[in-house]
């Protein structure tokens, strides 16, 4: 059930999504609307010390455009990157939130990026990758102005994978997408052998303990 701040958000999203939908029919360009919004937010970054090296793109039910850039960053020698959610606007992009800054993440990569926490606002089951070239996974709460990272506070002492055989993803059930799914690597904390785990996303986006039995979803 919605509450007054998922009614106020859906509303501020179809204003938004009319106002795009007038400017993407003046603009008459060969790039899909998810591609021009995402060349605009890259385009917000002039700093040589940011770099947008690769955006995600998500569009609402009614029709806004949402992107997620990894933000690296330009400094020789430095090893760090971010996550800055935008969504597109009849005048330039707005951006919504922030993620913490990752000290040791030389990369952000994406494997699913769509509303997973049901807010509305898209959240990232994606990687982090270090300047060694190892992936780690990670979920950001796209609803959040500071998108830390949920799984290691759900998942305490598990090893998970984001090795392409065993590449993570959103988990769904009968009425969408509900919780995600990783491979853990032995061993884990209980007891079981390596396999699926699977967390459900509760309120406020917070993740469930892993189970190894897929849930009934709602």
């Amino acid at each position: 059930m919605r509450g007054p701040r998922g009614l106020a958000l859906a509303a501020t999203l179809a204003a938004l999504a009319s106002a795009c939908g007038r400017e993407r029919a003046a603009a008459g360009a060969n790039a899909s609307a998810e591609e021009r919004a995402a060349e605009l937010v890259r385009q917000t970054y002039t700093q040589p010390d940011a770099v947008a090296a690769a955006a995600f793109t998500w569009t609402s039910p009614v029709g806004a455009i949402f992107v997620l850039v990894d933000v690296e960053s330009g400094t020789s020698g430095v090893v760090q990157s971010r996550a800055d959610l935008w969504v597109e606007s009849d005048s330039a992009p707005v951006r919504l939130g922030r993620s913490d800054v990752m000290p040791s993440a030389a990369s952000i990569g994406a494997f699913a990026f769509e509303d997973v926490t049901g807010d509305g606002i898209p959240d990232l089951l994606g990687y982090v990758a270090d300047s060694a070239g190892v992936s780690y996974p990670i979920f950001l709460v796209g609803a959040r102005g500071s998108m830390g990272d949920q799984i290691e506070t759900a998942a305490a002492g598990y090893r998970f994978s984001a090795d392409p055989e065993a590449a993570p993803r959103v988990y769904g059930g009968p009425r969408g997408p509900c919780g995600i799914q990783l491979w853990a690597d032995e061993p884990a904390p209980d007891s079981q052998p390596a396999g699926w785990r699977y967390l459900l996303v509760q309120r406020a986006g917070q993740l469930a303990p892993p189970a190894a039995q897929a849930p009934s979803c709602p």
